[in-house]
């Protein structure tokens, strides 16, 4: 492999080896390089290599141009590339033929116009063009005259950063982008944009002074040193610093157009004439259908860019893995999730019901133009809860199937390309390979089924080896044939092409990712895939990268195209004996089971003799022992853990998912992941179920029952953590019937059911003491604390709660501790004392935020809301109750979200805001009707029955007493 390096110091390199050349060479090649395969005329070569006139050169420089020249042409000989790179004679001087992807600054340049008009996929390209900077341009020629050049990469050098700005702000990433501007917007003061872009970012960041300082700096470089007005982009976001607005994102996030897009004339037309804002005010809606392959996607992005100017709201795009072997299809939920995020939703504010989503989705998008693309659906019900209904929207939405239960939807339906747009689409990727001979381009595409993604592949194959003709890629492509006995054996034929140019090493590499049944990976994972050392995965991933069989959506993690993926997981199971595959796989989960171990005992180490005993895997591992790096961690391999619990059940190998969903537990709960968490638990209790493990399946159930209570849905959880006691009861597992009963406690505790809370805890407790389990001992008394809180009996609780705490702090559990610091923090508040509750509850929410125990977080909001309250300060209680309503939906506890209004309303209704407060209390009967939320019904019925009461309306009042009485008095609440 060639390369040559402008980007930093001018070097030649032929496989990683650097090619010995002079100073004066590296100037010549400097200019050629820069100007690659288009001619350089001899005067311009003095002009900028020597800083000659513009005139005929001396007969001395010319003979030094000539000597120069040739031994760069000998250089490039005795280094064994002078066939990939020439150097040859053209009038009026000099042409460097060469591929643009060897010269980095070319490179550099394809990928910034590739990301150009994308802010979504244009990130990572951007990301990939900065990487090739090592320093200043040509910054080891010291030529004046080279300037010119260098000024030209710089300026794009800096535009190509200010597109990464721009495209890391649509998607919320403020602090990078202020790391990213700072030096910029310092260094030189008179670039508005990026100067823009950092005061919007400062500003989303909370910085408003650095902001404002920004806009000043700048104000006066461009009036005072230029002589020109600031543009009105400039003033806008200095504009929107002064009023205290939130800036709105305008996302941008369609991927690169396609270079060579080809045909589809007609089909381009109708998705053009598409027109938003109809009069029967109904959403425009087109779903473009067709097979694997056939240019679903290219023809719908390329649509979409010429569309893009209609929609100055922006543009969204989604791909919903609808048809992604091996990956799951995107529930409505996590679209929803993401799509809200690009909306410049903060993720704590993200609903967890899917209706609530797709509501606030909708209420975002009201009174906006903006242009969607669901890409990969698989079926309507997918897509349905993702439509707009602001007419002033378009959706494309592209699937392999005909979505015909979307009723609004104008279908289009994509075939093959005509045989002669096919062979046009290959000729111009192909480039001089398929030129002289077309029937053999007519039989390459022909071979390739006429599907564009088949026809790309093979055309980029052709491309990438000069030596190669047309014919014999036609000949390779026929040769593979008889293997393949699908609608998608041009694809795979041109698959087969790179895969048979690997070495045996990546082609084992390659075969194992498609076993992976998440949907990325990262180099440790394939390390335990393949048995390869840490640094050798890693090479072989960029290697297979580089080849365009794997993709990089984000630095260290590798994915598969959907086809690619098809294809690896079918080589792996062609080619691979069975025991090879299975070894393989528990390489990998042994590897995401002891990562996930060790991250839980960093994270939770007071609960790790409660956890599976998991030995360290046989493969690398990354270092997780700070608190940090674990959360990091499991944050980022969060949907692969999940992904591996399902698979693993499903494989037979119900170890794997029992003891990683054990392992978990706690991260997944106390980080508000619960829709994660009953998914691995669900899958963990039916696997040991199948194979008759009692005390497997009663673990997976007591999981099961306490992620349902941390949502609110105590009697399902009830339900489950009964199920699990009688498990352990029946093969005598005295630690789980503890554990068991003091989580069936707190569930009936958080119900409002006391007197079986009380029972189940202390049964729990003797338990506890007479096995020495100091933790569950304290997670008993924190239970019994809560019950007596609840019941008035405040020495009695905190009592407990002291007790408890005490425990805690012994053995080192912040989670504990955090836990009743507010507690008491709680019971201070409900005795007049407001000092100590704030002091509790302070301390309390600092350690929730700094283990990232969300439910907690919002508890000690919730709680610190009402001290507010109590002490007069109105703004603050009201700040505290929305924040803690925010993180209550964004973990989808609606029990905890009923209590946060119910506290706003009881506040609103105390500063004499009764409407808003009716409103809440309203809101919380509907939110809790169908829960078993009993004890926030009634509170929001004594709230109605005081405005009612305050407002003069007796009759009304006393109907909702009488509702809130009798629903406390169900619950024996005094």
């Amino acid at each position: 492999m060639v390369e040559l390096r402008l980007l930093g110091d001018v070097d030649v390199r032929h496989d990683g080896r650097p090619v010995a050349l002079g100073s004066k060479q590296r100037a010549v090649l400097a200019v050629l390089a820069f100007h690659a395969n288009t001619v350089v005329s001899r005067a311009d070569l003095v002009r900028l290599a020597w800083g000659g006139g513009a005139g005929d050169p001396p007969v001395t420089i010319d003979r030094l141009v000539t000597d120069y020249v040739s031994r760069l042409r000998t250089a490039f000989r005795k280094a064994g590339f002078g066939d990939q790179v020439r150097l040859v004679s053209r009038a009026p001087g000099y042409l460097l033929e060469v591929d643009p992807d060897v010269v980095d600054w070319h490179r550099f340049r394809d990928l910034v116009a590739q990301a150009r008009a994308d802010d979504g996929d244009a990130a990572g390209s951007l990301r990939l063009a900065m990487g090739l900077w090592r320093g200043p341009a040509l910054a080891d020629l010291t030529e004046r005259s080279l300037d010119p050049i260098r000024d030209r990469m710089s300026d794009l050098r800096l535009a190509a950063t200010e597109d990464l700005a721009a495209a890391l702000l649509a998607r919320g990433g403020t602090d990078e982008v202020i790391d990213l501007l700072t030096p910029v917007a310092a260094g030189q003061p008179g670039r508005e944009r990026a100067a823009t872009l950092l005061i919007r970012s400062l500003h989303a960041a909370g910085r408003r002074d650095e902001a404002i300082e920004v806009y000043r700096r700048t104000h006066t470089d461009l009036t005072g040193r230029l002589g020109v007005d600031p543009t009105d982009a400039l003033d806008e976001a200095y504009r929107t610093v002064l009023d205290g607005r939130a800036p709105v994102p305008v996302p941008a996030q369609l991927p690169a157009d396609t270079g060579n897009f080809t045909g589809r004339r007609a089909e381009l037309a109708q998705l053009l004439d598409l027109a938003p804002g109809t009069p029967s005010g109904v959403v425009v809606i087109c779903a473009v259908d067709g097979m694997g392959g056939i240019g679903k996607t290219a023809l719908a992005v390329h649509a979409a860019h010429r569309l893009s100017a209609r929609f100055p709201d922006g543009c969204l795009f989604l791909d919903l893995h609808g048809y992604t072997r091996a990956v799951a299809a995107i529930e409505p939920g996590q679209a929803l999730e993401r799509l809200l995020r690009a909306l410049g939703v903060p993720g704590d504010q993200i609903p967890a019901e899917v209706d609530d989503r797709a509501a606030l989705y909708r209420g975002r998008l009201a009174g906006r133009r903006m242009l969607i693309v669901l890409d990969n659906a698989r079926t309507a019900d997918q897509v349905r809860p993702l439509l707009p209904a602001e007419p002033g929207c378009l959706v494309l939405v592209t699937s392999r199937r005909r979505l015909t239960a979307l009723d609004d939807a104008r279908p289009l339906s994509l075939e093959s390309l005509p045989l002669a747009d096919a062979v046009t689409l290959f000729t111009r990727i192909a480039g001089p390979g398929a030129a002289g001979d077309p029937g053999a381009a007519e039989r390459v595409v022909r071979l390739c089924g006429r599907l564009p993604l088949a026809v790309r592949i093979a055309a980029a194959r052709l491309r990438a080896r000069p030596a190669w003709t047309a014919a014999h890629l036609a000949e390779l492509l026929a040769d593979r044939l008889g293997q393949l006995h699908d609608g998608e054996r041009g694809v795979a034929a041109a698959f087969a092409l790179s895969y048979d140019d690997l070495t045996d090493e990546q082609r084992r590499t390659f075969r194992r990712l498609g076993l992976h049944p998440g949907a990325d990976a990262d180099p440790y994972a394939v390390a335990a895939l393949t048995g390869l050392r840490l640094d050798a995965a890693g090479r072989i991933l960029e290697e297979l990268l580089d080849a365009h069989l794997l993709i990089q959506a984000v630095p260290g993690r590798y994915r598969f195209h959907d086809l690619m993926r098809a294809y690896a997981a079918d080589l792996a199971g062609s080619q691979d004996p069975d025991d090879a595959r299975r070894t393989a796989l528990s390489g990998l989960f042994d590897h995401y089971l002891a990562t996930a171990a060790a991250a839980m005992d960093a994270l939770f180490p007071a609960g790790k003799f409660q956890r599976p005993r998991v030995p360290p895997a046989g493969s690398p591992s990354p270092v997780v022992a700070d608190p940090a790096a674990a959360r990091a961690w499991l944050d980022a391999e969060r949907p692969n853990l999940v992904a591996v619990c399902s698979y693993a059940a499903a494989d037979g190998r119900p170890g794997y998912t029992g003891r990683l969903a054990a392992t978990l537990g706690l991260y997944l709960d106390f980080g508000g992941h619960f829709a994660d968490a009953l998914t691995v638990h669900a899958h963990a209790g039916a696997a040991a179920g199948r194979c008759g493990d009692l005390a497997a399946e009663g673990n997976a159930l007591a999981n099961l029952g306490t992620s349902l209570d941390g949502l609110g849905r105590h009697a399902e959880a009830v339900d489950h953590l009964r199920h699990a006691l009688l498990n352990f009861r029946e093969i005598g597992h005295r630690a789980g019937e503890a554990r068991a009963l003091n989580n069936l406690g707190y569930a009936y505790c958080r119900w409002g059911r006391h007197r079986q809370a009380v029972d189940c805890t202390r049964q729990g407790l003797a338990i506890f003491l007479e096995t020495g389990n100091r933790l569950g001992q304290a997670d008993a008394l924190d239970t019994l604390g809560i019950v007596h809180r609840q019941q008035g009996r405040y020495d009695e609780a905190t009592e407990h709660s002291r007790e408890a705490l005490a425990l805690y702090r012994e053995l080192g559990d912040p989670l504990g501790e955090a836990m009743q610091l507010e507690r008491l923090g709680a019971i201070h508040a409900r005795q007049g004392r407001h000092e100590q509750a704030v002091d509790h509850l302070r301390r309390a929410l600092a350690l929730d935020r700094e283990i990232g125990n969300r439910p907690g977080e919002a508890d000690a909001l919730n709680e610190l809301a009402l001290v507010r309250r109590e002490q007069g300060r109105f703004d603050a209680a009201i700040d505290h109750h929305r924040q803690a309503i925010d993180l209550f939906r964004g973990i989808g506890n609606r029990t905890g979200e009923g209590s946060a209004l119910n506290g706003l309303a009881e506040t609103l209704h105390a500063t004499g805001q009764h409407d808003r407060a009716l409103d809440l209390h309203n809101s919380v009967l509907t939110l809790t009707a169908d829960t078993d939320a009993v004890a926030e019904r009634a509170r929001a019925h004594a709230g109605i029955a005081n405005i009612y009461h305050a407002a003069g309306d007796p009759k009304q009042a006393l109907w909702h007493w009488r509702r809130a009485l009798a629903l406390n008095t169900d619950l024996d609440r005094p």
